[in-house]
């Protein structure tokens, strides 16, 4: 499991380095999602950390470069993230973006 460098972070997330801590052993959250970049042909992936329990999601999943409290919050924050990557770089080619600028 990666994480990106500069990970974008929801206002709901009080402790990163605990909420990421907890990923990586599988613990168990309420309501945080995580954003990570796609491994198929879409962007972004965005999943509820209750998928994190499983070892098989925690083995293969991509970049991880956001975290959010709630739905809501993880949307907005890939809005963000598309609205940053097109603002620099005149495409909204998110993966791309985040792969050569925030690694």
């Amino acid at each position: 499991m990666r994480f990106l460098k500069e990970m974008y972070v929801g206002e709901g997330i009080k402790n990163k380095q605990k909420v990421m801590w907890k990923l990586k052993h599988g613990a168990g959250m309420l309501d945080v999602y995580v954003i990570s970049l796609s491994n198929g042909n879409n962007q972004l992936d965005c999943m509820n950390c209750s998928y994190f329990k499983q070892k098989a999601v925690r083995d293969n999943v991509g970049l991880i470069v956001g975290l959010a409290k709630g739905y809501s919050e993880a949307q907005s924050l890939m809005v963000s993230m598309v609205e940053e990557a097109f603002r620099e770089t005149g495409n909204a080619n998110v993966k791309e973006y985040l792969m050569n600028s925030k690694q």
